[in-house]
C-alpha cells in the first residue's frame, strides 16, 4: 500500500491511531512484519488486510463493532491492526470459552461483523449466533487474508451504535471493548477508546511524534501472551506503532520460546511470574539471555524471591510492571536505572508511576489519603484512564506508596478470605508456600462454609519431593491458625488462563467437585 486514506469510508476522520497504523505499513511494504512457525509476512501483508477491510465493509458504511475472534495467527492478528487502522471498533472474543460460550458471547455483544478462522467457523454456535444477529461473516486466511465467508448469509442492516450495558462513551471514540480480569471490580466488559490507547503507549514511551514520523525499527520482539487478553492485545497494537516486527507464538512453550530468543537475540523479554517458574525449571543455558538487558514482567503478583533467583542464574534483570484492562496497559513498573539503584532497597515493589499516571492510597474506611507506608486502596489518575469523579479511579487493590514512589501491592480487598470475620488475604498463605523449597507454584483461594461463611483452601505444584503433611507443617510454622488451610491439594498443574493467570473459578470449582 503506497498511498494510505485518510478518513473512514462513512466520513469520519481516523483518529491519530489509525493513520500512525497506516503510515507505519507503507514505510517499507517488503520489509518483514512478522514470523510465524517457517513463514515470514510483510508490512505489505497487514496493509493488505486493511484495506480487505475497507473494501469488503463498503457496502456497509454504519458496521463499525468488529467481533474478533482472537487466536494468536498471523490473519487474526492482521485483523486486529486492520480494524485500529480503520478507525473501528474492536469487539474480542476468546476461542477458550468453549462453543456454547463463543456463541453467547456473539449473541450478547451484537457486532456489526464477525470475523474467525476456518476452525472457528466450523462450530456450530458460532455460525448460528453470527447469523441470527444478522452480523457480516468474513473469515481470516493467512494465505489469502480476509474474505467474505463462502455460503454465508445476507447480513441484516447493522445495528446502531453502542453496546447494552457499556455505558457513556461516544461510540466514535470507543477503540476496544474486551474482557477484564478484575482490578477495579468483578469481571466485566469495558471500552477503551482511542486516546486511551494512545495515551498508554506514550505513557510507556511508545511515542507518536509528528516531528519525527513513523519508521521501521531493526530486531524482532517475541508475542505469545493471548490476542484476547489485554496483555496480548497491548502489545499487538504498540509494537506496530513503534514499527517493530514480531515473531507471533500460539501459545507459550519454553523449547520453542528460546528457539526464537537463541534465533532473533532480542534486547527485551516478557515473561509473567508463572512462564519465569517455566524457564528456570527448564534450565536453559545462560547464552540463551546473552542479547538481553530485560525482562519485562506482568498480569500476576511477582514474588521477589522468583525474580531473584532468575537474576542470579542469568545474569538479565526481571523488571516488574503493574496495570489492568481497565488502564488500557501498564500504568507503573521498573526502570533499568531504577533497578540499578533501588533493587536491593524496594524489594517486592512494582516499580513507579509511569509519565502522566498519578498514583494515592486511601484509607478503605475513612477515604483520607494515606501517608507514606500505609495501606488502603490504590487510587489512580491519567490521560489513559476511564473518567472517574474527580478524576480518580479506585481499584480493589490493597497498595502502599513509599517516600521515594515506589509501589507495593498487597493483595486484592476483594479476594481476603473472610473466616468468621478474620480476613485472610490469600497472599499470606501463598507466599509461605513459596518459601518451601519443593513448591513451584501455590494459589489459595475460598470456599463457602456453613458455619464461618468462608474457608481457605491452597492447591500447589512441585518442583521437588514434598509431600502434604510436609507442607502443612511448614504452614503451620508461619501461619495463625485462622489462616491455616482447611485442605491442600498437590496438583501436576494449576488451572489457568489464556494469559497464564491462575484461573481462580476453576480452582473452587476443582475442590467443590471433588470434596462432594
Amino acid at each position: 500500500m503506497t498511498k494510505q486514506a485518510r478518513s473512514h469510508p462513512a466520513g469520519r476522520t481516523l483518529p491519530l491511531l489509525s493513520k500512525w497504523l497506516r503510515r507505519v505499513m507503507g514505510i517499507d511494504p517488503d520489509a518483514t512484519a512478522l514470523t510465524f512457525a517457517e513463514s515470514s509476512l510483510p508490512w505489505s501483508y497487514l496493509a493488505d488486510a486493511t484495506r480487505d477491510l475497507d473494501t469488503l465493509l463498503s457496502g456497509h458504511p454504519s458496521a463499525r463493532r468488529v467481533g474478533l475472534v482472537l487466536r494468536n495467527r498471523p490473519a487474526q492478528l492482521a485483523a486486529l491492526l486492520a480494524v485500529i487502522a480503520t478507525g473501528r471498533q474492536v469487539v474480542t472474543l476468546s476461542p477458550h470459552v468453549g462453543e456454547t460460550g463463543l456463541g453467547e458471547d456473539i449473541r450478547s455483544l451484537r457486532p456489526d461483523v464477525v470475523i474467525a478462522d476456518a476452525e472457528d467457523w466450523a462450530r456450530d454456535a458460532v455460525r448460528d449466533a453470527a447469523e441470527d444477529i444478522g452480523a457480516v461473516p468474513l473469515i481470516a486466511r493467512q494465505e489469502t487474508g480476509l474474505r467474505l465467508r463462502p455460503d454465508s448469509w445476507t447480513p441484516a442492516p447493522p445495528t446502531p451504535p453502542g453496546l447494552p450495558g457499556l455505558p457513556g462513551l461516544p461510540a466514535d471514540d470507543v477503540a476496544v471493548v474486551m474482557m477484564t480480569s478484575g482490578t477495579t471490580g468483578r469481571p466485566k466488559r469495558v471500552s477503551l477508546t482511542y486516546p486511551q490507547l494512545t495515551a498508554a503507549f506514550q505513557a510507556a514511551g511508545t511515542m507518536l511524534d509528528d516531528s519525527t514520523g513513523p519508521r521501521l525499527r531493526r530486531g524482532c520482539v517475541i508475542l505469545w501472551s493471548s490476542l484476547a487478553h489485554i496483555s496480548g492485545l497491548y502489545f499487538a497494537i504498540a509494537h506496530a506503532v513503534d514499527g517493530r516486527s514480531v515473531a507471533l507464538m500460539e501459545r507459550f512453550q519454553v523449547e520453542e520460546w528460546a528457539r526464537l530468543v537463541c534465533r532473533h537475540r532480542p534486547r527485551q523479554l516478557r515473561l509473567p511470574p508463572t512462564a519465569i517458574r517455566m524457564v528456570l525449571h527448564a534450565e536453559l543455558p545462560a547464552d540463551t539471555f546473552s542479547s538481553v538487558r530485560a525482562i519485562g514482567s506482568g498480569t500476576a503478583p511477582l514474588p521477589p524471591e522468583l525474580a531473584e533467583e532468575f537474576e542470579a542464574r542469568y545474569g538479565v534483570p526481571v523488571l516488574a510492571t503493574y496495570g489492568a484492562t481497565e488502564f488500557a496497559g501498564a500504568i507503573a513498573g521498573w526502570s533499568l536505572a531504577d533497578h540499578r539503584q533501588w533493587a536491593g532497597t524496594k524489594r517486592g515493589s512494582v516499580g513507579r508511576a509511569h509519565r502522566g499516571i498519578e498514583l494515592r492510597v486511601v484509607d478503605r474506611t475513612t477515604q483520607d489519603v494515606q501517608t507514606p507506608g500505609g495501606i488502603g486502596l490504590l487510587e489512580v489518575r491519567g490521560p489513559q484512564l476511564p473518567v472517574a469523579d474527580g478524576g480518580w479511579l479506585r481499584t480493589n487493590d490493597l497498595a502502599s506508596l513509599d517516600e521515594d514512589g515506589f509501589l507495593f501491592i498487597h493483595g486484592r480487598a476483594d479476594e481476603a478470605i473472610n473466616r468468621g470475620g478474620f480476613k485472610i488475604p490469600p497472599s499470606v498463605i501463598e507466599d509461605a508456600l513459596h518459601q518451601h523449597p519443593a513448591v513451584s507454584d501455590a494459589t489459595a483461594v475460598g470456599l463457602p462454609d456453613e458455619r464461618l461463611g468462608e474457608v481457605p483452601v491452597v492447591a500447589v505444584t512441585l518442583c521437588g519431593q514434598a509431600s502434604r503433611q510436609d507442607l502443612l507443617d511448614h504452614l503451620a510454622s508461619r501461619l495463625t491458625r485462622y489462616q491455616m488451610p482447611v485442605d491442600l491439594r498437590i496438583l501436576d498443574q494449576l488451572p489457568r488462563t489464556p494469559s497464564l493467570k491462575v484461573d481462580r473459578p476453576r480452582l473452587q470449582e476443582l475442590f467443590t467437585a471433588e470434596g462432594s
